[in-house]
């Protein structure tokens, strides 16, 4: 799964979700309970809890990728 798919998923949208360095924050429908889905469904793909810092660095689409990537 990619970043993009995974955050149209957490935002139960169709809407096209950007790719890059863009900020969560800038993303359309973006809020803090969105926030929470994300890591909640991260850590089901990654199969193990994320760490604070884990967390604290997913700030962008790239950063969810980079982390999928590293699964």
């Amino acid at each position: 799964m990619h970043a993009r798919e995974l955050i149209a998923e957490v935002l139960r949208s169709k809407t096209p979700v950007p790719s890059g360095d863009v900020p969560l924050a800038q993303i359309d429908g973006w809020d803090s309970l969105k926030g929470v889905r994300l890591v909640l469904r991260l850590e089901e793909i990654v199969g193990r809890e994320l760490s604070e810092s884990d967390i604290e660095k997913l700030q962008s689409v790239d950063d969810i990728d980079r982390l999928l990537k590293a699964a």
